[in-house]
Formats: structure tokens, C-alpha cells, sequence
């Protein structure tokens, strides 16, 4: 298992280190958030470096003794620009449950990978209630009333099914936000004009507010599933707080 790989372990441990804390950038770049944060971190006593850097997942690690002080002048001043978690999914489950949400997913490349990372942590049943692993694009069809003219027209991975793959799923729910992944997470699949590492997420929300991004990752497979569902997660905290 090598660094990288280990780097998204951490990120969904239930536990994380103690004395430390991940900060997920939501509209800032890791350079200038680290010289943003270098004030309150030389304040507080924290060592700040860039944890990752890449494909537009931009996280920073601060370790001290006195990380309740580092969080909450990092939360005063930044406010929905930085998510602080020890654990990203366990993080959400809170956010949404203080204020009373709920999620769903449709997965294609990720296989039901995103709903793991939610359904692992205690508490997960107040916020999600189920999703949609649309593999197939006949599952796509009949279960999340994607078109077949767009299936046909765009393929599975397109900007425009993942749109109807969150707009199904939000019907289907009845939830207030939806995540959705379609891609290519190979090692095959791949073409001239989708290469292996072609993926398109999306957060939408009850009301039709909705991001759709195409990203194209790298790495071996399960990588890059783990990078699409950290996208995925910080694609939903940028809709959240309309910080897009």
C-alpha cells in the first residue's frame, strides 16, 4: 500500500490521530491558505503543512497541543472557506444533522463507495436513508429516469446524466441534497476522448441549485474512487454553504 494510498485511508479513519485536524480548502488554493493561516498557527503553537495538492482536492493537516483554540480562530475568520474534520464523512453526518438534512448518492464508477463512507459512521441513519448504486445504464433508466436520448447521445459519462442521475435520485429520496459520480475508473474503459481517469461529480440540492464538475484523476482504480468521493464530499460542502 503505498503513501498515497494511505493518505485517503486516513481521511475516512473513524479515529483520527490525536492532535492533529484536517482542513478541506473550499474556494482557497493551499499556498495562499497557508499564509493566511500562518498567523493563527504561530498564535496557537500548530504546525500547518499541505497534507494534498492535487486534481483540485486541496487539504491542509495542523497538529498541536492546543487545537481547539487553532479550530475555532480558523472558523471565526474563514468561516464556510474551510471545513475542519478529523473525519470527513463522520463530519457531514454532524452538519447535516444539526440542521436537520438529509443525503442521498446515485454511484456509477464509485459502486456505492460514497454510501460506505457515510453508513461506516454512527448516526448515519438520521441523515441517509439509501442510494443508488446505477452501475448499468439500464439501471440508470428505470431507476433514475435518466434518458436514453442523453445515454445515447453524451454516454454515462457526461455532465448531462449526472444531472438526471441527481435529479432521480433526489425524487426517488426525497432528500434535501444528492451526490452523484459517472466515470471512468479503469484500469480499462478508457478512450481517445475519455480517458481512464474521466470523471464527472455533482451536488444538487432540493431546490435545483446544482455543481457538476469534470475532473480527470490519476492513479490505479481504487484511488481514484477514493479521490471521487473526497470530490464528491467537497463539491456537497461547497453547495451547502453556496460557496461556488
Amino acid at each position: 500500500m503505498n503513501d498515497l494510498f494511505l493518505k485517503y485511508e486516513n481521511l475516512f479513519e473513524a479515529k483520527s490521530k490525536e492532535g492533529e485536524i484536517f482542513l478541506y480548502l473550499l474556494g482557497l488554493d493551499a499556498q495562499s491558505a497557508m499564509l493566511l493561516l500562518q498567523n493563527i498557527a504561530l498564535k496557537t503553537n500548530s504546525a500547518l503543512e499541505i497534507y494534498f495538492q492535487e486534481e483540485g482536492i486541496e487539504i491542509l493537516i495542523a497538529r498541536g497541543e492546543d487545537l481547539d483554540t487553532f479550530c475555532n480562530e480558523v472558523q471565526y475568520f474563514f468561516q464556510s472557506k474551510i471545513f475542519l474534520a478529523k473525519n470527513l464523512s463522520k463530519e457531514i453526518i454532524e452538519l447535516l444533522k444539526r440542521t436537520q438534512r438529509k443525503i442521498t448518492t446515485a454511484e456509477s464508477c464509485t459502486g456505492g463507495l460514497l454510501a460506505y463512507f457515510l453508513t461506516k459512521e454512527g448516526g448515519a441513519s438520521e441523515v441517509y436513508e439509501g442510494g443508488v448504486i446505477s452501475y448499468a445504464n439500464s439501471i440508470k433508466e428505470a431507476w433514475l429516469e435518466v434518458s436514453k436520448e442523453n445515454l445515447e447521445k453524451f454516454g454515462a459519462v457526461s455532465e448531462e446524466v449526472v444531472r438526471e442521475m441527481l435529479q432521480g435520485s433526489l425524487k426517488l429520496s426525497g432528500a434535501d441534497y444528492a451526490i452523484a459520480t459517472s466515470g471512468i475508473a479503469g484500469p480499462s474503459g478508457g478512450s481517445a476522448q475519455k480517458p481512464v481517469g474521466t470523471i464527472f461529480i455533482g451536488a444538487m440540492d432540493s431546490l435545483g441549485n446544482c455543481i457538476i464538475e469534470r475532473v480527470f484523476l490519476k492513479g490505479e482504480r481504487n484511488s481514484i474512487q477514493k479521490k471521487t468521493c473526497i470530490y464528491g464530499f467537497l463539491l456537497f460542502l461547497k453547495l451547502f454553504y453556496n460557496n461556488y
